[in-house]
């Protein structure tokens, strides 16, 4: 029903594919396998019309197939579910089933009791108990795998592609799983099936293709091939033990949890402990909790209950700042998204969580980040090309590697593994046991979390088996089994027949706890209400607030790592090849412009029309600086103008009342600041959306100053306010000094300085940056009162070259600030961009009025052609960011 035919596919010269060939039958499950790098995926999405072959044929039912897109491909009734799920975050799980399953236009109306229903069947048959009306942005991985499952069965595909589906899932879920995959098989669906969970194949697959580094490397039937077999064919060489786990005497105790729980996670009366030198591992179904206890247990939604001690003493651990002070370290679930931070260099990943060991004065230095992560990288075996090479480039197993050099680089006590070999290749996932017995030989105590059970039983001292959000019972190494593990994780044995040794601890202390048990317990040094209690608790309250406060990751460009050149060139300029482009092509569209005018009208480029041009647009850069940090950080800030305004006038009442030139500057700066710090702290502060607060204080603000002013100028300054004035200049060019100095100190910063760092962090995805210790919050509020402090120095800069302050001098400049920063490269979803795209695109977008002026053309166009850039700017990056999104697997 499928065939490929010498099938070649390349990405900027790199060969992905060379001559593969394939088939798939009815009613077949004909297995794909290979390490990361092999090429699997981008031959699926060559099979999905994702991407497009640069050579080869493709044929279904015998038809050569070209043009194939993923609209044609579903229409050939070709479906994938892919590794990492493409879900829409903000809409229900019912929804996301829904979407492309249901028949009609896009006027049809929406049945929402049938889509619920359709929802819960095809729920059911993936074995996911999961509500129709749950919003995905909420799921877990393992859930948001379900639910990409359960659309891809409601396809009713006649060729349906599985990249990793069971990575996530527990055994539970897998045989639900393989139930419906023999369903599949029987009504004549073809299958591909892709996974490193090479135990599952002979019990599914009917045959197996191997692929290594793009090439096939042979196809089998499954029933004729050995696991050694396979893996040789894989990788082209033999594998040491997959779990080569050491025998190892434990030590001291570094994790003490007892009678923990946490309200918003659903965890409860949690007995744990972790030793020095021991692996714990932690077991359970999807949704039993051993997530949210990670999460507890690193602070990102504090313990509302009970007690922790770190090496004997109580431990309050109510932020990720706070757990790796204390030598907690946490590598997450989904590492694309939390683990690392894809557009950023192997070094800058490698030291992001300890960024003030490798700073001095918030400035990084550069050879000790760099030895530090070459240090790990030769350590753990990361293949790379540079350091400065994008993670994102990296397979998924490297990537897994540099997830773990992060946090080792910080020296931690105790390691919290979730999923540490989810999705990566048998050799990596070798290499990845292989360290973590050595990390436990040299005395690191690690809590591990896996779906996989051979992994739980093969790498762990101790098995902590949860059920509801407790844990139902430890077993040690030697009595352990997968059918014992299976028995507590549902429930079966209900906890009678093993204790843990942390409950039986807690049992020794039981008898003088239970006095003040009922209204409430000592937890890490302060009371709390116990889990049971009725009485409300204000701070509970604030904690249940966050789980309504998203986060959604974007990806953060390159672009402010350079190279190891000091020149003050690559101190504002970063290695991003998408930024450099987007610069160079404005500032091309900049050089034609200027051609044009010499041709058309020379008159423009007398001296003085130049000086006029520079000196104002000065402030308008100034401004732009601080709206580029407020966008790298995933924020927009539309007041500016009104800043702008009320710090000009802030500036010249302050000069007319007689106050010396220094405290008019500090005051027209401390307004502008002022003002920041509420945008700011509506924003980080209260979570409300910043284009929402800041167009209540543009207009707040401009009306104020309207009441106040009633549009009355500021006159009568004094001699040395308007030293700058317009007959004046020396004092101009001192302007454009001062403006070219804010710029020059911001960018130097924005590449070298920690603070610059946590800035491309947070905006390249707040929740990642949050597991790196960084707290986004301050970052964000200090970033508006950044804004804010420029736009005051900006006005002031306008105010001193003109006879009068104009209280309407700010009037559309955030229109002009933010078409600058936008059309210089910047993306307005976050974390991509330089400084130095600003400094082109205020040049671009500041020349457009004069030329139309000396070109005869009516001024009232420029507002239009800014937005008409803005249009192509936002359409161009998005197209650059597909064209780059393609990945080598």
């Amino acid at each position: 029903m499928l065939r490929l035919r010498g099938i070649g596919k390349s990405f900027a010269g790199v060969r992905a594919l060379e001559g593969v060939s394939f088939d798939l039958r009815p009613g077949e499950v004909h297995a794909l396998v290979g390490e990361n790098g092999a090429g699997k995926s981008t031959l699926i999405k060559v099979i999905t019309g994702a991407h497009r072959p640069d050579e080869g044929t493709m044929e279904v039912d015998g038809a050569i197939v070209e043009d194939l897109d993923p609209v044609s491909a579903r229409g050939l009734g070709i479906a994938a579910i892919y590794q990492q799920p493409a879900l829409f975050p903000d809409l229900s799980v019912a929804e996301n089933i829904g979407i492309g399953l249901e028949p009609g236009g896009w006027w049809r109306r929406v049945r929402w009791n049938e889509r619920r229903d359709r929802a819960r069947r095809l729920l059911d048959r993936a074995g996911a108990s999961i509500a129709p009306g749950a919003d995905v942005h909420g799921l877990s991985m393992p859930e948001q795998q379900l639910v990409e499952i359960a659309r891809a069965l409601g396809a009713e595909a006649r060729i349906l592609i599985m990249d990793e589906p069971t990575a996530s899932l527990s055994d539970q879920e897998v045989e639900r799983l393989f139930r419906a995959i023999a369903e599949l098989k029987a009504r004549g669906v073809g299958i591909i099936y892709i996974s490193h969970r090479l135990e599952e194949l002979p019990t599914i697959a009917d045959r197996v293709t191997a692929l290594r580094d793009g090439r096939l490397v042979g196809t089998r039937a499954m029933s004729e091939v050995s696991r050694g077999e396979l893996i040789r064919m894989m990788v082209g060489r033999e594998l040491s033990a997959v779990f080569p786990k050491g025998d190892v005497e434990p030590r001291e105790v570094v994790l003490e949890a007892t009678g923990l729980g946490c309200r918003e996670s659903g965890i409860h009366n949690i007995h744990l402990s972790v030793r020095a030198g021991e692996i714990v591992g932690l077991a359970g179904l999807v949704g039993a909790g051993r997530t949210e206890l990670a999460r507890v247990l690193f602070g990102l939604t504090p313990a509302d209950s009970g007690r922790i001690e770190i090496d004997g003493q109580p431990a309050r651990i109510d932020t990720p700042a706070r757990a790796i002070s204390m030598g907690i370290a946490y590598v997450p679930e989904d590492r694309r998204r939390h683990g690392v931070i894809l557009p950023m260099s192997t070094a800058d990943n490698t030291t992001l969580a300890t960024l003030p060991a490798h700073s001095s004065f918030g400035l990084i230095h550069r050879s000790r980040e760099r030895a530090t992560a070459s240090a790990f990288v030769h350590r753990l075996g990361v293949k790379t090309p540079s350091l400065e090479a994008p993670v994102g480039n990296l397979s998924g197993g490297n990537q897994q590697k540099v997830a773990l050099a992060r946090w080792l680089a910080s020296g931690p006590r105790l390691l919290i593994l979730d999923e540490p070999t989810q999705g990566v290749d048998v050799g990596a996932k070798a290499e990845i046991h292989r360290l973590m017995s050595e990390l436990a030989g040299e005395g690191l105590a690690i809590l591990m979390i896996s779906s996989e059970l051979p992994e739980i039983l093969g790498m762990s001292d101790r098995i902590a088996v949860m059920r509801g959000g407790t844990i139902a019972a430890t077993l040690d190494r030697a009595e352990a089994s997968q059918e014992a593990i299976l028995d507590l994780a549902l429930g079966h044995h209900h906890g009678s027949e093993w204790i843990t040794e942390e409950r039986r601890n807690h049992e020794k202390h039981e008898g003088h706890e239970k006095e003040g048990q009922a209204s409430s317990i000592h937890h890490q040094g302060r009371i709390v209400d116990d889990p049971d209690s009725k009485i409300f608790n204000p701070l509970n309250f604030f904690r249940v607030l966050r789980v309504f406060r998203g986060s959604s990751s974007n990806s953060m460009a390159n672009s402010f790592r350079g190279s190891s050149s000091n020149s003050m060139a690559n101190s504002f300029r970063g290695s991003s090849s998408n930024s450099m482009a987007r610069e160079l092509s404005v500032a091309a569209a900049l050089f034609v412009l200027l051609l044009v005018l010499a041709v058309a009208a020379p008159r423009f480029f007398r001296g003085e029309q130049i000086r006029a041009l520079v000196v104002a647009n000065a402030p308008v850069l100034v401004a732009a600086v601080g709206m580029t940090m407020v966008i790298l950080c995933r924020q927009i800030d539309i007041s500016i103008g009104s800043i702008f305004s009320i710090s000009g006038v802030a500036a010249g009442l302050l000069a007319r009342a007689g106050l010396p030139m220094p405290a008019v500057v500090v005051g027209a700066i401390a307004a502008g600041a002022a003002f920041g710090a509420v945008n700011g702290g509506l924003v980080a502060g209260l979570g409300l959306p910043s284009i929402v607060v800041t167009l209540a204080t543009l207009v707040i603000g401009r009306e104020s100053l309207r009441y106040l002013r009633e549009g009355e100028f500021v006159r009568d300054l004094p001699p040395d306010f308007q030293w700058f004035g317009v007959g004046q200049s020396v004092g101009q060019w001192i302007v454009v000094a001062i403006a070219l100095g804010a710029f020059a100190t911001f960018a130097w910063a924005l590449r070298n300085l920690a603070a610059g760092r946590a800035i491309y962090a947070t905006g390249s995805d707040p929740e990642a940056a949050r597991l790196a210790g960084i707290r986004p919050n301050r970052v964000t509020f200090a970033v508006f009162v950044a804004m804010g402090a420029l736009a005051g120095l900006a006005a002031l800069l306008n105010a001193v070259r003109l006879p009068d302050v104009d209280p309407n001098s700010g009037t559309g400049l955030e229109l002009q600030v933010i078409a600058a920063v936008v059309v210089g490269g910047v993306a307005i979803s976050g974390g991509r961009g330089t400084l130095v795209g600003a400094l082109v695109g205020v040049a671009l977008l500041g020349t457009i009025g004069p030329a139309l002026f000396f070109l005869g053309t009516r001024p009232q166009w420029e507002k239009a052609i800014q937005g008409l850039i803005i249009l192509l700017a936002v359409a161009s990056d998005a197209l650059r960011r597909e064209s780059s999104n393609h990945e080598i697997s």
